[in-house]
């Protein structure tokens, strides 16, 4: 497997690694506890290109891919020459979480090759190609597009290219493409695209304007690859990222990433949320008699429990051990009630006939100044519930 690895995109507090493979880590010569929460200018020395390096960050910032090389520097001090292949990470909405890196050491030679040599890797045969005219109308297919999407060349010239949509870009999508098209004269996206068959793929393209010597638009041309082994792998990257393995809920990494968008938007649209902290009473007795994968049942059952008894829109994590979490968007008198309910529902609740209860400690944003006051406030109304007696619901103050 290639080097890969993965960053948050917190531009504000600092770029840093919260993934790496180990080819990343047999390339660099650092151990991954070296490496996660560190920034990636731990590779930059005096050598390293400078502009490259401003562009990289420019590209990213706007959502873009970027590939680019430049000079690292591995844990013992020798330099080498990597390519990078840079990819904005997003969420449902958009969003950009993460950047996943994938990268390739080349030799001193490689580095100078003209643009002559990127312009035949571009006509590669494994690439995706298609020319239209200004309609949309195709005029030109290559051999690996036919080969990807199960049509033959007689097939698709003279077609238009809506024969090939899938229906899972939207409008907007498409006014973005043709805006940035008929604007900068290119446009760089994945689209989900049909093969005849049916069957669906992820197909990464690069559209560009053909212009004639006077600067007149003549064709579109789109080079593409077929990226869905890749798109497969980083979804499951971020699913770990992000779930917590046992109890299928986000874990703590997610919480600090949601944690800092909803106090942002508390302090810029006054949305109020109260935070939650739950912790299973004498978890440890449980563990100490029943064994491990009795334990591991408990959280599970536990989670699943949380799970529905709450909304769609309230967000569960694990917070670790026996913790967990949990963020309303509602009023503390509100929460105060949706919590004492399902304290009930697991006191109730048979875990394979061992009884367990839960204390909780609510506070409210609007109490906090910041994230570490938020948790702060929480686990001191957790530590009056347990003190109390434990099986209750508290509330800081």
């Amino acid at each position: 497997m290639d080097p890969i690895a993965i960053t948050n995109a917190n531009w504000e507090e600092g770029i840093k690694f919260i993934y790496v493979n180990n080819a990343f880590c047999n390339q660099t010569g650092y151990l991954k506890d070296e490496l996660i929460g560190k920034s990636p200018k731990i590779f930059q020395g005096k050598d390293s290109n400078k502009t490259v390096l401003k562009e990289l960050k420019k590209d990213l910032l706007e959502g873009k891919d970027f590939i680019g090389q430049s000079v690292n520097y591995k844990k013992d001090g020798t330099s080498y020459y990597v390519k990078w292949s840079i990819s904005p990470l997003t969420d449902k909405t958009g969003k950009t979480v993460a950047y996943i890196s994938y990268q390739k050491v080349i030799d001193k030679k490689t580095k100078f090759e003209n643009d002559r040599l990127l312009g035949s890797i571009v006509e590669n045969s494994d690439n995706l190609i298609l020319a239209t005219d200004l309609s949309g109308i195709i005029v030109y297919v290559n051999e690996a597009f036919c080969k990807t999407l199960g049509y033959s060349k007689n097939e698709l010239i003279g077609q238009h290219t809506r024969t090939l949509k899938s229906g899972k870009q939207d409008k907007e999508f498409y006014k973005n493409m043709w805006k940035s098209l008929l604007k900068d004269g290119e446009f760089k996206g994945v689209f989900e695209s049909k093969r005849k068959d049916g069957t669906l793929f992820y197909d990464k393209k690069h559209i560009k304007t053909i212009k004639d010597e006077n600067g007149e638009s003549i064709y579109y041309v789109s080079i593409s690859r077929d990226i869905s082994k890749q798109k497969k792998q980083e979804d499951k990257l971020i699913k770990e990222l992000y779930m917590d393995p046992l109890t299928k809920i986000f874990n703590r990494r997610k919480y600090d990433e949601i944690i800092d968008e909803k106090i942002k938007k508390y302090k810029t649209g006054n949305e109020t949320f109260c935070l939650i902290l739950i912790d299973i009473d004498h978890f440890k007795s449980i563990n100490d008699n029943y064994g491990h994968d009795m334990g591991d049942f408990v959280l599970e059952e536990f989670a699943k429990i949380i799970d529905q008894n709450t909304r769609d829109d309230d967000l569960q994590f694990r917070w670790g051990g026996e913790e967990f979490a949990l963020v309303i968007n509602k009023s503390v008198k509100e929460v105060k009630k949706i919590c004492e309910k399902l304290r009930i529902t697991i006191v109730k609740h048979s875990f394979q006939s061992i009884k367990i209860s839960a204390s909780f400690g609510i506070s409210c944003v609007c109490d906090a100044v910041d994230k570490k006051s938020l948790f702060l406030n929480s686990d001191k109304a957790l530590y009056k519930a347990k003190q109390n007696g434990r099986n209750q619901v508290a509330i800081y103050e």
